[in-house]
């Protein structure tokens, strides 16, 4: 007897299959065995007698993939490892980017984050074997971080476009399941091993990589065993040049506008600029910042899954599985800045203009501009350190019974992650000698300047800069940008779930679904900071003191900042992102060697400076299954309840003298500034009653027709609801004294908006698909998204009332202008089609191709009721465009793939939206077959080297904002399965 099996599991849903070809025959042959007395009840017999013939590799998992869609009551798309162990990349966010309308944010080169047509990452709900996983790198987010997940550990990957009442709740642009391998899907003592080699043109290291995987069952096949482990190094560079992420400045005081001449809401206004050749720049945008930065990381990912099966009759099944990630992160940042502060006739030699003459593309700096040699103290030299590592542990006990006419299944879990730096440094210093005490002026730099290209930034700098920092000229340390601060969060989840299926007969209906599950969820998240300290210092002194041990009690305010000829060096091989021709960093082993032989490091936790959110959700649902003639799908809803518990300590930071007018020396202490804290809380309650109905109509043997209607919710973002509100005022004293930095007297501020409202959409789809033969189809995918209450990055003015603060405030209503916060929009539409095609050729050849467009509009933003402007879908893309061809044959296989998506939308910045430029990128994956269960691998990711492009606003390109480049990368290895 003969049994096919795809990737080692038994055809599935064989009887839903019945127009199939292949399966009719399958099901003919069966009954003839029986014909002729086999006695199929006994199973166990029939498994043994079996020979089995295993269909692996891309062509049957791609067929696969298609069985999944086509069989599915709702809008699925899905994805299959090609064989144990082997999913299609190296990432499961690299594989999902193929699937029709799904975009992909990269961290590193490598995929990080999924969002679905046109919709934020955030509002992607990502479960794995059907529920939710932590991840917490530091700063708390909603969208998990596939960064953290082996691949290897995934066997598929169903993407939800339409959700049913039955699926968790939480996915606006779509829900995605991953599936772990079971051991009793798994032959017994089945497997893989495989070992790998890569190596990227950014960082020129060779990195190893690890993947095991063993299934082990009983005789009986009733009791199972899997475990998994993965290992991976890998050195990550990126190259970026950027215009300040913050702000993009707009000269003179009329109203600023757009090249086009339409009014823009931008509040960071600037006096006009006048150059030393007399020439004056008014009502145009230039960037505060230009700046040239590379990012070394060092990951190490660790991952371990342990899972059993237990039948010990046959309607019980037992269950257990772990899941535990680490991912260590050894991460420097060099950064050249040019920023704003000599912007006058000083310095400023020349102006470049773009063809409008209204936006600034380059600017030409010289310390002699105005004859004689002045303190232009930038380029602006700093970086930083970070030493972090992020953990997930997830774990489940779960039991299903079956009965005569219903099953049954329970499940109780724990997730939790944890993550941040363990030790945390940044450092400044300045091209002049500021700060060191000089009688005399003296500049590293004796000119400097940048430029914005159509899609990079070009800085220059004096070529003597690093020699004469090496020689002891220039370098002034920047103690108030050089300091040991970090973030750490924890986030923690129970959750408790009992479903139950009846299996009914009332004319069509065929299945009632009807289930509860209760999450407990808190998120605790901190910041803290490391000061190191004279051996000598009396830290129970320190503490007892009024204002405890504060960054002026630190190395860096009492001398013990490293002078920059100690501790400079030089990044070179930038290939990409952005051109300079020298760029100095400091040599972080050298610069922490010397503060820690000379300083004791003191950590402490702000207690006073945190955010903890809790929710209580409580779910429950009910669902049919209906089945008539040649229709099919469900009708359901699910009704949500959340409780929301938001407390965070908001900072007022009064920044009063920056320095002493006799001295000339900085002020330090309380004289400099004070900060004061006050614990905000607040709780919300929201009710969501979720319904959904899916329909899928089989019109004929091959063609099936959908049509979905439903209402889904997201919560926001845990920082946009408990970020604390960090309020500043500067005083008047504190602008004289930073004149030439433009500070401006007043309050300015940024923070969350604790009565955010949980995203909600109702959606429609409507689909056609038509399986012309096997592993083949085409289809056309209609659907329409209204969201309300979508989230938007706003920089607003506002008016609060004030308590006073001693003799420096008085109390009554103050204007916090500039403003950084976030709001709601309203009545926002996303609309498109998708299209796909998947044809496998008899000779062994295929293609896969989609192409999705979205149209959004431009929505109302509001925050607390109060309308300020209009904003499109975050995260929407116009476009996004897949192919895959491949080749598999009995000796290799190679597959390339290309992808592109259209220009997104990011958030407001200065009045304006962000925008990302198109992105394309070509992958190549192929293995070669040295023996039976043996392959020679490879693959290169970013073949095209593609740089990531981002602009402020989309009426010209010449606000570029940030060009950055990963690089491209090799893979090469052996993969063993069994």
């Amino acid at each position: 007897m003969t049994a096919l099996n795809y990737n080692n599991n038994s055809v599935h849903a064989l009887s839903k299959l019945s127009k199939s070809t292949l399966c009719l025959s399958i099901l003919s042959a069966i009954g003839c065995a029986n014909a002729f007395g086999v006695e199929i009840t006994d199973e166990a017999k029939i498994k043994k007698d079996m020979e089995v013939i295993e269909v692996r590799g891309i062509r049957s998992s791609m067929a696969e993939n298609l069985d999944v869609k086509r069989m599915s009551g709702s809008v699925v798309d899905a994805i299959t490892a090609e064989d144990i162990g082997k999913f299609p990349d190296k990432n499961v966010a690299d594989s999902l980017q193929r699937v029709p309308g799904v975009v992909i944010e990269r961290d590193g080169g490598e995929g990080s984050s999924v969002s679905i047509r046109g919709l934020s990452s955030e509002l992607t709900f990502t479960q794995l074997n059907g529920n939710f996983i932590a991840s917490s790198p530091g700063e708390p987010s909603r969208s998990f971080d596939y960064a953290l997940l082996p691949s290897s550990m995934i066997e598929s990957v169903e993407v939800y476009k339409s959700p049913e009442a039955r699926l968790d709740e939480g996915g606006v642009g779509g829900t995605v399941l991953m599936h772990s391998r079971k051991p009793l899907s798994m032959d017994a003592n089945s497997g893989v091993f495989n070992v790998e080699s890569t190596y990227a043109d950014v960082t020129k290291e060779y990195e190893p990589q690890f993947t095991g995987l063993y299934s082990w069952k009983n005789d009986d096949e009733n009791f199972g065993i899997l475990v998994g482990y993965t290992y991976q190094e890998r050195t990550n560079r990126t190259l970026s040049g950027a215009t300040d992420a913050n702000v993009w400045r707009y000269t003179g005081t009329g109203q600023p506008t757009d090249i086009n001449g339409n009014a823009v809401d931008n509040n960071n206004g600037w006096d006009v600029i006048n150059d030393a050749g007399g020439n004056s720049y008014d009502g145009v945008w230039f960037p505060q910042v230009v700046r040239g930065s590379v990012l070394n990381e060092k990951r190490e990912r660790e991952g371990i899954q342990f899972s059993t099966q237990w039948r010990p009759t046959n309607r019980l099944e037992l269950g257990f599985n772990y899941f535990g990630f680490t991912l260590g992160q050894d991460r420097t940042e060099s950064v050249i800045d040019i920023p704003e502060w000599s912007l006058n006739s000083d310095f400023l030699t020349g102006v470049n203009l773009d063809g409008s003459g209204s936006i600034v593309t380059g600017m030409q700096y010289d310390v002699m501009a105005s004859g004689i040699e002045s303190d232009m103290q930038f380029p602006w030299m700093r970086g930083s350190y970070v030493r972090e590592e992020s953990t997930s542990d997830t774990f489940d006990f779960n039991l299903t019974y079956e009965g005569d006419n219903f099953k049954a299944r329970f499940v109780i879990g724990n997730t939790k992650s944890e993550g941040g730096p363990e030790e945390s440094w940044e450092a400044a210093y300045k091209s002049s000698n500021a700060g060191e005490n000089a009688t005399t002026i003296q500049n590293a730099a004796q000119t400097a300047g940048w430029s914005l290209e159509q899609n990079n930034v070009s800085l220059n700098i004096d070529p003597n800069t690093l020699a004469n920092l090496q020689s002891g000229i220039g370098g002034g340390r920047d103690a108030g940008s050089s300091n040991s601060s970090f973030v750490r969060s924890e986030l923690e989840e129970d959750y408790y779930q009992a479903d139950v299926d009846f299996y009914v007969d009332w004319g069509f209906l065929k299945t009632i679904r009807t289930g509860v599950k209760y999450r407990n969820s808190s998120l605790h998240r901190e910041t803290g900071n490391t000061f190191f300290l004279d051996p000598n210092f009396n830290i129970a002194a320190g503490e007892a003191s009024e204002q405890g041990i504060t960054r002026f009690d630190s190395y860096q305010w009492n001398g013990g900042m490293p002078l920059a000829q100690n501790v400079f060096t030089s990044e070179s091989n930038i290939v990409g992102g952005f051109g300079i021709n020298q760029m100095p960093s400091i040599d972080w082993d050298k610069y922490r060697d010397m503060v820690t032989a000379s300083y004791v490091p003191y950590t402490r936790i702000e207690d006073n400076f945190v955010y903890d959110i809790e929710e209580k959700i409580s779910a429950f649902y009910i669902q049919g299954d209906f089945e008539f003639s040649e229709v099919r799908g469900n009708l359901g809803v699910r009704v949500v309840q959340t409780k929301t518990l938001t407390s965070s300590t908001d900072l007022y930071t009064y920044q009063l003298d920056h320095t002493n007018d006799e001295t000339g020396e900085p002020v330090t202490g309380d004289a400099r500034f004070v900060e004061d804290y006050q614990l905000v809380t607040q709780e919300n309650e929201d009710t969501q009653i979720l319904p959904s109905f899916n329909i899928a109509w089989d019109a004929t043997d091959d063609l099936v027709i959908r049509a979905a209607i439903a209402k889904v919710m997201s919560r926001p973002d845990y920082s946009d609801l408990g970020a604390q509100q960090r309020i500043t005022f500067v005083s008047d004293e504190w602008a004289n004294d930073r004149a030439a930095f433009n500070e401006q007297p007043g309050f300015s501020g940024s923070g969350g908006n604790k009565n955010l409202k949980p995203f909600e959409s109702v959606q429609a789809d409507l689909s056609i698909e038509y399986y012309y033969s096997e592993g083949s189809a085409i289809g056309l995918a209609l659907f329409h998204k209204k969201v309300d209450n979508f989230v938007v990055p706003l920089v607003i003015d506002v008016e609060q009332n004030f308590a006073g603060k001693n003799n420096i405030v008085d109390a009554g209503t103050i204007n916090i202008a500039p403003y950084s916060t976030v709001g709601n929009g309203t009545d926002a539409i996303s609309k498109g089609a998708e299209v796909f095609i998947q044809h496998a050729f008899d000779n062994g050849f295929g293609f896969y191709a989609n192409y999705t467009y979205n149209k959004t509009n431009k929505a109302d933003v509001t925050v607390n009721g109060e309308e300020f402007g209009q904003s499109a879908l975050i995260g929407s893309a116009k476009y996004q465009y897949n192919t895959s061809v491949y080749y598999e044959g009995d000796a290799f296989n190679i597959r390339a793939s290309y992808n592109k998506r259209g220009e997104t939308v990011l958030g407001l910045n200065s009045g304006l939206n962000v925008y990302q430029d198109p992105y394309e990128q070509v992958d190549v994956n192929a293995s070669v077959n040295l023996y039976e269960g043996l392959s020679l691998t490879a693959a290169v990711i970013n073949l095209t080297k593609s740089e990531s492009v981002t602009r402020l606003g989309d009426d010209t390109d010449a606000r570029l904002l940030n060009s950055s480049y990963s690089g491209r990368r090799y893979y090469a290895g052996f993969n063993y399965s069994f």
